[in-house]
């Protein structure tokens, strides 16, 4: 049996093998703010010993080419993020955070790492009401530098590297240092991000307006796009590692660029040295839940997406004992259910386990699965569900806090040759964070994450601001595992709806048995607590199932949306492996077979 550090709940030569994704057309929603509004064809795939997949092909490429040279899917992480840092900057990057599940095949291991960002020791739990008593309005507090969470993600991939790498630390750097610096096409989405970035507000970012504004107009699509300041940061964390950029010269000049924003007004927290230094990676322990014959392992809290995933598809299993054929009204109908279930629990009990504990055990515990399963009625719908009370609860009187908000996010997976297994999901927050940058690199919004208001009614939310604390996150990294051996990873970008797109997908893999090219483009449903949302384009209305029509029979009230989801997903069939990318943006699937290492 693989090495788990929490135990499992029961039941509940180089070869390119792609295609090219084509251009998507963007909406702007403050809730999600890359909502994405396309159809297509394309979808891109591969297989093979080892596979890639990021949401750019700039990302696969290093990462694949990190592969071929003798790497890990540790040494690919590493290349992959910082050439998404360059090329993907409106998703992720230095200046952000992540999470990290890794199987590791030669200890039989898996390992959760902790790279979310944390708030900054002088914050203060009010800092997003107004002096009027009013929340602020969430656009207006992704701008503040007071949203600026210490990033996480260089201390993550340090110490990934430190525990899995192969290669030389310095090597990983290579192709983003050299992207930056000599420079890359814009891709069709960046030149959108960078227009959605406009429309959520650039105006308190000169340095934003500089990098990607040139002479206040877009960069031109045919023409090299360079990011000097952000080359000369990679350099340096290339050579002096995480110390450079914690404790050196990356760590002043961060400092120095918050301050001279932040001129008179000292009542705008931003984030000190003491910050910095104090900033460490979590080792977590990897949540894993029992879902038919397969084992699924995911990321626990401060994400609450994991949770949110086990949960839903425990109570999923326990309300359809065969897997439902895809087109069945009552799948759709009992996944709605089991996603609203999951998000009351985690909007009540999720925080950063620093400040309150977390019933996890009692959340996932086979008792409670089925407890909240038999809340759920086949025959309609239950709009605004509350949340369960799991053991381990007793003692905490919480109130639940709205959803978040967000959509600045990356997933990517990767399977190397020495049969390890890489789910790591990064985010800056929104569509480039902040707006705001230092050396090059863009620099999050993450304590928008948090809840503007720390109590109702004199209950305090466990996702409140408080100094050095983590925000819930939505990430959900998840690694599949059958008879001990990983068979699957998966994750999306996405926001609050991370868990549905992935509870969604693992369904239609595990369950209906699709191949990855179907998962990534099978039609996705969310919820919000009184209605339910389907995707647009989807045919719900096509006799003679009338999905649509059937749901509005057991009470749905349905409205049809656009979905950011980015799924990125490898799967074990047949003696390899196959992946695909979420044709909804410009991921890429790559693949290398074991003869063309070298």
């Amino acid at each position: 049996m693989f090495k788990l550090a929490l135990k499992t709940y029961k039941p509940l030569k180089l070869l390119l093998l792609f295609t090219l994704p084509v251009p998507l057309v963007a909406q702007v929603n403050w809730k999600a703010p890359e909502t994405i509004d396309a159809k297509k064809n394309l979808v891109s795939t591969a297989s093979g010993e080892a596979v890639v997949v990021t949401a750019n092909p700039l990302a696969s490429a290093a990462a694949l080419k990190t592969l071929q040279t003798g790497g890990t899917a540790m040494d690919a992480v590493v290349s992959a993020q910082t050439v998404l840092a360059v090329v993907e900057p409106q998703s992720s990057g230095l200046g952000g955070g992540a999470f990290l599940l890794y199987w590791d095949q030669a200890t039989k291991s898996l390992s959760a790492l902790d790279g979310r960002e944390t708030a900054s020791a002088q914050i203060e739990e009010d800092i997003w009401i107004t002096s009027e008593g009013k929340e602020m309005p969430w656009l207006m507090a992704t701008k503040s530098l007071s949203a600026i969470g210490v990033p996480g993600t260089p201390a993550l991939l340090w110490e990934g590297h430190r525990q899995f790498g192969r290669l030389p630390w310095e090597t990983n750097f290579k192709k983003s240092i050299h992207l930056a610096k000599k420079g890359f096409i814009p891709s069709p989405r960046f030149l959108r991000s960078i227009s959605l970035a406009q429309k959520l507000g650039i105006n308190h970012s000169l340095t934003f307006q500089s990098i990607y504004l040139p002479n206040g107009s877009l960069p031109k699509q045919k023409t090299l796009f360079r990011n000097q300041k952000l080359a000369s940061t990679l350099s340096h964390l290339a050579k002096e590692g995480i110390n450079g950029f914690y404790r050196g010269a990356i760590a002043n000049q961060l400092v120095g660029d918050l301050r001279f924003q932040q001129k008179n007004n000292q009542k705008v927290q931003t984030i000190t040295h003491e910050d910095l230094a104090n900033y460490q990676v979590q080792n977590r322990n990897p949540i894993c839940r029992k879902y038919r014959s397969w084992n699924i392992c995911s990321f626990p809290p401060p994400s609450g997406g994991g949770v949110a995933v086990l949960q839903a598809l425990g109570t999923y299993e326990l309300l359809s004992k065969q897997p439902s054929p895809k087109a069945k009204t009552n799948h759709w109908h009992l996944l709605a259910e089991s996603l609203r279930l999951a998000d009351a629990d985690r909007s009540h009990w999720i925080g950063d386990p620093i400040d309150f504990p977390i019933p996890l055990e009692g959340l996932l515990e086979d008792d409670y699965v089925e407890e909240r399963a038999s809340a759920i009625q086949t025959s309609t719908t239950t709009f605004n569900p509350l949340h369960g009370k799991p053991k381990g609860s007793e003692s905490l009187d919480l109130a639940s806090q709205p959803r978040t908000a967000g959509g600045g996010t990356t997933h990517l997976v990767v399977v190397d040759t020495y049969g390890n297994v890489a789910s790591y999901t990064s985010s800056v927050e929104t569509v480039f964070g902040s707006r705001r940058l230092s050396g090059g690199m863009i620099l999050n919004n993450q304590l928008t994450d948090f809840s503007f208001i720390s109590n109702v009614g004199g209950k305090p939310i466990a996702n409140r601001i408080r100094p050095r604390k983590r925000p819930m996150s939505s990430m959900s990294p998840v690694i599949v595992f059958k008879n001990d051996r990983p068979v699957l990873a998966i994750g999306s970008p996405g926001g609050w709806l991370i868990p549905h797109y992935i509870t969604n997908a693992l369904i239609g893999a595990l369950d209906l048995k699709l191949s990855p090219k179907e998962v990534v483009t099978q039609k996705l449903l969310s919820v919000q607590p009184n209605y339910t949302v389907l995707e647009k384009n989807g045919n719900w209305s096509k006799a003679p199932t009338n999905i649509h029509q059937g749901l509005k029979n057991l009470g749905h009230q349905i409205k049809y949306s656009s979905f950011s989801s980015g799924l990125a997903l490898i799967k074990w069939d047949k003696g390899s492996w196959h992946g695909a990318a979420d044709p909804r943006r410009e991921g890429k699937a790559l693949s290398l077979q074991v003869e063309e290492r070298h």
